[in-house]
């Protein structure tokens, strides 16, 4: 029990500090190191040395004993206990004792690079504790799980929201742990990660960023892998505007260009809109859709038509032009390529388009021929790292191909990512009771579990627990994560990301991220005991109340698809039926089908909602409780003012067009002062992608015209509080 001992006795955490002065530098040193090269060592020193430097801070935080736990480099031999970091290959004390404690170092490898061991036991009258990885990152993690067994917790990212206990001892322990995700972690495509986000990501063991995040030697040291790509890939590498980059035997003006290798197109435009520039649409109109019987240069961003997938030649320049930016382009130091079409693109009409088959058929062959280019390029030594690519399960594509894939199609770098777009979180993914998600199930099944599906790789499952309609609500996912990760896992799912997590500012947002980090590691997480844990760790006196806050806060936003694509839309569009369909209706009535909470629920849940918070922030608690529930407050009061706004208007409408204008006035004036309210709110919207974030937390409601059709409806002048906003994008 070496934590017990008396103060003289020392703890020794020992680690190979290779070449530097060091572990504190080692640990620093990560834009020091080629991490996209073959030789390792300088990856395992820095991320070893910053996982001894993150025990030593938590263990003498947790002890109070801060002139404990000096890091020494591997070659020394100190008296006293010793915390051992690395495996045999990487810390050469170890291997004094590898035997004795049975640490092999091929049994470490075999679990995987996030895989890791630990070991605690008494030896020759002292008490040695080994962390090691089946790669540098497993160390890390190895070092997380043991802070975490010792009760640290990390429910966000920030000190605040740290809990670290007194710590008097290290129990015997023989832990041997991998994940059971590889991929876990959030899509993102924007440098917005800052440091303390990032940093509990790895403490979270995750490990899914994106490459134009900023700070990429800090993202490896952390072993968070970098993805690039969204449905820009056609914009990015096959612009029907962008400049021809060819030498074009018909056209004067750019023989300083390489010799152009396509054969002339019989539908060559020339300069059609005299600007001096050839593009790639005037030189090679059939690259581009057939539409209604005319080629279309139908790219518009991430949307429009896309490209004639059939056409070798325009194939072989958009794959030429993607496999470029991974070698030194935009994509030079992802790991990951994301292979996305346009969004909810249309496709090519033409013969040699339909005879490969629907979208998902055609988008595969297309996958196919990326990663055969991309395999092409590291045999030739131009990229020195694997790569794999990612392509979407989604929307156009989201139908399983009909035919067979090519016979060297490669499972093990290509894998499918599976997006239920506008899902309820009322019922689960695979309830037959829900119409919406029954049909999502069913497409799902015949990716994953169908015995005569042509598509057998990994597939990845891409949650929307904040698609860009949510404005980053505080939506409690607790309930539906605890039934549906299970179930993707069961069904062959390993990989897991979920748009757009916000980087701060989470509030009860809180809950779901550290709840979906463990589960992601272990889908068997006996959720009811890591509620208990998270709500006595996080709230200590107040965890009674607070649970029974988020138990309400659960069923007032679980209807946030329909609340946001469908009631907000209907009042910004001034609708005449507001609650058209089952899942929300205005109030339960006799024979009337209702298959989630209605509207009239949803005001008793936010009631319910703010007595219990206040309740919470009435008591007598520590500062730190304190200031997280005024956190968890912040983000309650956006949803909750949201939801009145919502309220207001549609009393509003009804009562106006019932006759009673008098009571509609009164509505739309509490309508009015609470677009107010919500305009004054710059912060619960936004550090999330740009596109769900917003200004304000009026401008979030996607429901601003509302006011607008009031005043008409009303013969109001007052149509300022419309703002000038204009209804969100609906983008993913």
């Amino acid at each position: 029990m070496w934590l017990g001992r008396a103060a003289l006795a020392q703890t020794w955490i020992v680690v190979d500090t290779g070449g530097y002065a060091s572990a504190v530098v080692a640990a620093g040193a990560e834009a020091a190191v080629n991490w996209n090269d073959d030789n390792l060592a300088d990856d395992e020193i820095c991320t070893h040395c910053f996982a001894a430097v993150e025990l030593q801070h938590y263990l003498r935080k947790a002890t109070g004993r801060s002139d404990d736990f000096a890091i020494v480099d591997d070659d020394s031999s100190p008296q006293g206990d010793l915390i051992l970091i690395g495996g045999p290959k990487t810390n050469a004390l170890l291997r004094q004792f590898a035997g004795s404690l049975q640490i092999d170092q091929r049994q470490l490898e075999s679990l995987g690079p996030e895989g890791y061991r630990i070991r605690s036991a008494a030896s020759a009258g002292r008490r040695i504790t080994v962390i090691a990885g089946g790669g540098r990152v497993g160390t890390l993690y190895g070092v997380y799980d043991l802070l975490h067994r010792l009760g640290c917790r990390w429910f966000a990212p920030g000190e605040l929201h740290e809990e670290v206990p007194r710590v008097q001892c290290i129990a015997d322990l023989d832990v041997a742990e991998k994940p059971a995700f590889a991929t876990r972690g959030f899509f993102a495509w924007e440098d917005r990660g800052n440091p303390e986000f990032l940093i509990w990501m790895a403490r979270s063991r995750l490990n899914d960023w994106c490459v134009e995040q900023s700070n990429h030697p800090l993202l490896k040291k952390l072993g968070i892998r970098l993805a690039g790509g969204v449905h820009d890939a056609e914009e990015r590498f096959i612009n029907p505007a962008s400049p021809y980059p060819y030498d074009h035997p018909r056209f004067s003006g750019d023989e300083q260009k390489p010799k152009d290798p396509y054969p002339l197109s019989d539908l060559y435009q020339g300069d059609a809109n005299a600007d001096g520039k050839l593009s790639y649409f005037e030189a090679h109109p059939e690259w581009y859709a057939l539409v209604a019987g005319r080629r279309v240069p139908g790219i518009q961003g991430f949307f429009g038509v896309n490209y004639c997938t059939s056409n070798p030649y325009a194939t072989a320049e958009f794959v030429k032009n993607f496999v470029q930016a991974t070698i030194d382009g935009p994509y030079r130091n992802a790991d990951i390529i994301r292979l996305w079409t346009l969004d909810v693109g249309r496709w090519c009409q033409c013969p040699n388009c339909q005879a490969q088959g629907i979208p998902t058929d055609r988008n595969l062959l297309l996958v196919y021929r990326l990663d055969q280019e991309i395999k092409k390029a590291r045999s030739a030594g131009k990229i020195k790292r694997p790569i794999l690519i990612r392509f979407l399960a989604y929307a156009d594509v989201l139908q399983p191909p009909t035919r067979p894939l090519p016979a060297d199609f490669d499972y093990t770098t290509c894998w499918a990512t599976y997006y239920p777009i506008a899902r309820c979180y009322v019922h689960t993914l695979d309830d037959p009771r829900c119409a919406t998600n029954a049909r999502y199930a069913k497409q799902l099944h015949g990716w994953a579990v169908d015995p005569n599906r042509f598509f057998r790789g990994p597939l990845q499952i891409g949650e929307y627990y904040n698609v860009s309609v949510y404005k980053c609500l505080p939506v409690n996912f607790s309930r539906t994560m605890a039934h549906d990760i299970p179930y993707y896992y069961r069904i062959g799912a390993r990989q897991f990301e979920y748009m757009h997590v916000t980087t701060g500012h989470w509030g009860t947002k809180a809950l779901t991220n550290y709840q979906l980090a463990r589960q992601l590691w272990n889908p068997q997480t006996d959720c009811s005991a890591l509620w208990d844990d998270y709500f006595a760790k996080r709230y200590g006196p107040a965890a009674g109340i607070m649970r029974r806050f988020y138990d309400s806060l659960d069923p007032m936003l679980a209807n946030v698809s329909e609340i946001k694509y469908g009631l907000a839309r209907r009042l910004n569009q001034g609708s005449s039926d507001l609650f058209p369909n089952s899942h929300l209706r205005l109030e339960r009535q006799g024979g009337l089908e209702c298959d989630g909470p209605t509207w009239l629920e949803i005001l008793q849940h936010s009631r319910n909602c703010r007595a219990e918070i206040n309740r919470a922030l009435e008591m007598d608690l520590p500062p730190r409780i304190r200031a997280r529930i005024a956190e968890d407050e912040r983000a309650f009061t956006y949803a909750e003012r949201t939801i009145s706004y919502y309220d207001a208007c549609v009393r509003a409408f009804q009562a106006v067009r019932s006759g009673r204008k008098e009571e509609a006035r009164q509505h739309y004036g509490r309508a009015g002062e609470l677009a107010r309210l919500l305009a004054q709110d710059k912060v619960s919207a936004s550090m999330s992608s740009s596109h769900a974030s917003a200004a304000d937390a009026f401008e979030a409601t996607l429901a601003t015209g509302a006011l607008k059709h009031l005043a008409r409806l009303l013969d109001s002048p007052d149509t300022k509080r419309d703002s000038g906003h204009k209804p969100g994008s609906p983008r993913r």
